[in-house]
């Protein structure tokens, strides 16, 4: 029960009810960091409302420049990390191209690997028809070919580990040194090991971009992304570009991601053990070929990956036998019934997909005969893994 000491009214009743305030929250202490909402940020006085800003710092200026809570969370991801500055935006793709677009400007020219996250290489299609920044793909099975097609005008190189659908592993630690010796940025996208099982900083990139939709979300309801950086000149960039596109994320949201990362490493490390109980299930199965999972001695950059990562994740592929069509490979996704059919992961429920890439990925992939099954690709949730290996078996079985 609360009791309040009630003063006779100065105002007319609409004044009185905006201008209350709020009780005092001396005394109170808990777990989760309240939810800051507000667009407009009060300054004490005109002095303070006309300082100068730190870019880079905490700004209360504007709501949409960042609250408590928004900060609150940069620093956690920052902390896991092992970075000095972070940003929250509204998406992993957002994070990738707030870096592209800081890093480039017409005339420049970009590296990225041709296994990279599909919307990567449609902004940088964009970039180049819109803008005039050039780019090139580069094989990152193969890091000598980062010397055929890295140019004078080199300013950023991006990479993706393991690779997006095809779970390659390449030699990051090469990467980097490359590009610092053509004096350009590194990036990775570092999604796949949220931020758990790969510290890019420790390794000498100069941005990390997340999707926290994924595993720092965990419950498939909140879509944003991060840019971490140890760099405080690239990071600059990074958020003036940020503050000029007018980005900003919901309190609210952060809030979810928050309450995600109090479970973060307890849930990727059962889903991730839950991933290749089902991965070494389906190994056995006479309908598949191989099995694209770091994990495995023979997925390609697995001696990379055993270097330079600590643990791995709960989402990998599996190529079928040569002999089945893409028909009957959308037959055994459409025949599961706890696999649910949608993108993304990191959340309770198992996904599934079949994966479409152009031929000219898939020669990593082939067998003796040059040939190469279509490609399933599965996240593995929170459920039973009996009753996922159950599932997926029945849906093999149905559709050979």
């Amino acid at each position: 029960m609360s009791t309040f000491k009630h003063k006779k009214p100065t105002h007319g009743l609409s004044t009185e009810i905006v201008h209350s305030r709020p009780v005092s929250a001396n005394g109170f202490s808990s777990q989760p960091v309240p939810v800051y909402r507000g667009s407009s940020t009060f300054f004490e006085n005109t002095a303070a409302q006309r300082a100068p800003v730190n870019p880079i710092g905490l700004d209360y200026s504007y709501g949409l420049h960042g609250n408590p809570t928004q900060y609150t969370l940069a620093k956690k991801l920052a902390e896991i990390e092992g970075a000095t500055h972070a940003l929250v935006c509204p998406s992993g793709l957002t994070g990738i191209a707030l870096v592209a677009q800081a890093c480039l400007k017409t005339g420049d020219h970009w590296l990225i690997p041709e296994n990279v996250y599909g919307p990567v290489q449609a902004l940088a299609r964009s970039l180049q028809a819109d803008y005039g920044v050039e780019f090139s793909e580069y094989d990152p099975c193969d890091l000598a070919s980062l010397t055929t097609v890295v140019q004078p005008n080199t300013k950023l190189v991006w990479t993706e580990a393991p690779g997006s659908l095809t779970f390659e592993t390449p030699d990051l630690r090469a990467i980097v040194a490359f590009a610092k010796a053509n004096g350009a940025r590194t990036g990775i996208d570092n999604t796949w090991a949220a931020g758990i099982a790969y510290k890019p900083f420790e390794h000498g990139f100069d941005f990390s971009v997340q999707a926290l939709t994924k595993y720092q979300c965990g419950h498939a309801d909140v879509l944003m992304g991060a840019v971490l950086s140890n760099n405080t000149k690239a990071f600059a960039d990074v958020e003036r570009k940020n503050r000029i596109l007018g980005l900003g994320v919901s309190p609210a949201d952060c809030d979810l991601v928050l309450r995600g990362l109090l479970t973060l490493p307890l849930r990727y490390r059962q889903q991730a053990e839950s991933g290749l109980l089902v991965a070494k299930a389906l190994k056995q199965h006479p309908a598949i070929a191989r099995v694209l999972h770091p994990e495995f001695p023979e997925c390609p950059g697995h001696e990379f990956y055993k270097r330079d990562f600590t643990g791995f994740a709960s989402i990998f592929s599996v190529v079928l036998k040569p002999e089945f069509t893409d028909a009957q490979a959308c037959k055994i996704i459409d025949s599961l019934k706890l696999f649910k059919i949608a993108y993304s992961w990191g959340g309770p429920e198992s996904l599934g997909l079949v994966v479409n890439i152009p031929d000219s990925r898939r020669r990593h992939l082939v067998d003796g005969h040059g040939r190469c099954g279509p490609i399933l690709r599965l996240a593995v949730g929170l459920e039973d893994t009996a009753d996922l290996i159950a599932d997926l078996t029945q849906a093999l079985q149905t559709n050979t």
